[in-house]
């Protein structure tokens, strides 16, 4: 006997007994049918049991059948659930939707009561912005009806002091009406507050008038004019009160100093300014309270004193000879002058521009404002310096002196830049403009003389075929050492000039002229040796 059982059974049997393994391969793809009765009858005999297996395959048949139908079954029963969830999640999308649609026509709806109570909002502000500026208008006009009332009452009562006190708030509330002019009622209380404000600066002016006599002495009440001073403040009036109190002041002046008489002449220049201390003594004294501080009456009568003394200067030296010593002490005491009212009055110069020192404000400085008379005729200074140092020049020349042994250069050269300096320091107090530039040209060629006529003429005439006298040999050297000296000078006194005179003049000062004229001295001593 075989020790395989199942061989011995037939392959009906054996079907049966491997039912899975057979459904496997009747569920293949690559299923055979003759290959698959082969495996169930593999033999003649097995025939025998067709039946048997007919019935077995009808059973699996209806087995299959069943199965099939059973997964149908499933299949319609799990399509069927698909279809009722797909069907409520539909039902849930559109509640969902309908919810947001009902949100969002509440969210427009919010939107539109918010805008609604937002424009209301706006509605009111605006409502009480306007009725806040209605009602500060009403009192603002209340305030100014009120103001001109008193205004003219003062004006009628001629209480100055009062008036001006009340003008600035006038004023104040007059520029609130600017926009609101078109109003007739406002129109005609401005045009009041304004007849109102010019009748008391004329009334001023006028107090002040009785206030001097024709000599300018002080005759009124100083504390009443003060205070009529003050309504006039900032208009038309304050430059009329400032023109009358100046011109009466000056009046005696332009009397006393009458262009053509012998005290308006340059060499009493002194006293014109002497005669201006004077006034702002009395001014100090006297005057002071009938105007006000900020006016700053003193520096206006001293900047009118000023003008009017430039002018009478100027037509003065275009009408008469003027003599050098004349004119540079005029300068002189002209700007000494000028510092001191700068002084007096505060004003000081900071990062190149005049304030005064005590506010900061800008100030108008008086430097220049009786001086610039004299710079056109500065020139007479320039030429007088010329003359004495071309004479200093020919007497170098004619009278060359004894020179010190233990100098190693002429007398007359240090003689010469000794008054080279004192001439720049003269200039320099008088003048940092064209004079300035002038002297610098004047010096030059004052040295260029001295190296031709002084220095190559000292030279000794040594002859080629004989020894040199050793005098001879040592004056060789001394002017070949003067010129290399001044030639030195020369340039500290070109930087020293460049440093003084003004910005835009400064490319006319050169001494490359006098340079050349030394060297070639210089060269003149080299060929003597």
């Amino acid at each position: 006997m075989s020790d395989n059982p199942d061989k011995t059974k037939p392959a009906y049997k054996r079907e049966e007994s491997s039912g899975s393994s057979a459904a496997g391969h009747l569920d293949s793809t690559g299923f055979s049918m003759a290959k698959h009765i082969d495996r169930l009858f593999p033999s003649a005999s097995s025939l025998d049991n067709v039946d048997v297996a007919a019935a077995n395959t009808g059973h699996r048949l209806h087995a299959v059948k069943q199965e099939i139908r059973r997964q149908l079954r499933a299949q319609s029963d799990s399509h069927q659930q698909q279809t009722q969830s797909i069907e409520a999640t539909k039902a849930a999308i559109g509640e969902l939707y309908t919810r947001i649609s009902e949100m969002k026509a509440k969210a427009q709806t919010s939107e539109r009561m918010v805008f609604d109570i937002t424009q209301d909002i706006k509605a009111l502000d605006f409502a009480k912005r306007n009725l806040s500026q209605a009602t500060a208008t009403m009192r603002r006009l209340q305030l100014l009806v009120s103001g001109v009332g008193q205004l003219r009452q003062f004006k009628e009562q001629k209480k100055y002091g009062e008036a001006a006190r009340l003008l600035p708030a006038i004023a104040g509330l007059r520029e609130g009406f600017a926009e609101h002019m078109g109003v007739r009622a406002i129109a005609r209380l401005d045009d009041e507050a304004a007849g109102l404000q010019r009748s008391l600066g004329s009334m001023a002016f006028q107090e002040v008038q009785r206030g001097f006599d024709a000599q300018g002495l002080l005759v009124g009440d100083a504390e009443l004019m003060h205070q009529a001073c003050l309504c006039c403040a900032g208009t038309e009036e304050q430059t009329r009160v400032k023109d009358l109190y100046c011109e009466l002041q000056l009046r005696a002046y332009v009397a006393i100093f009458q262009i053509g008489d012998d005290v308006s002449q340059l060499e009493n220049v002194s006293r014109r300014y002497a005669w201006l201390r004077r006034i702002l003594r009395n001014y100090a004294e006297e005057h002071a309270p009938a105007f006000p501080d900020a006016w700053r009456m003193g520096e206006e009568l001293s900047r009118r004193f000023a003008h009017t003394t430039r002018d009478h200067l100027s037509e003065t030296m275009a009408t008469r000879d003027i003599d050098v010593g004349h004119l540079t002490a005029a300068l002189a005491d002209t700007l000494a002058f000028e510092a001191q009212c700068d002084k007096k009055f505060g004003i000081v110069r900071r990062n190149g521009a005049a304030v005064y020192e005590s506010s900061g404000a800008p100030a108008e400085s008086f430097v220049g404002s009786v001086s610039c008379a004299f710079e056109p005729y500065m020139a007479v200074f320039i030429s007088g310096e010329q003359a004495k140092f071309e004479a200093l020049v020919r007497r170098f020349r004619s009278e060359p002196g004894d020179d010190d042994p233990s100098l190693n250069v002429l007398a007359s050269s240090t003689d010469l830049l000794y008054q080279f300096r004192e001439s720049l320091r003269q200039c320099a107090a008088l003048s940092t403009g064209q004079a300035m530039a002038d002297l610098a040209q004047v010096f030059a060629q004052s040295l260029s003389n001295y190296a031709r006529s002084v220095l190559v003429h000292a030279l000794p005439r040594i002859s080629s075929t004989t020894a040199a006298p050793l005098d001879a040999l040592r004056r060789a050297c001394l002017v070949a050492n003067t010129a290399d000296y001044c030639a030195s000078a020369a340039a500290q006194l070109e930087q020293k000039i460049i440093e003084k005179v003004d910005g835009t003049l400064r490319e006319q000062v050169t001494f490359a002229a006098s340079r050349e004229a030394l060297l070639s001295a210089i060269n003149s001593s080299i060929g003597a040796l």
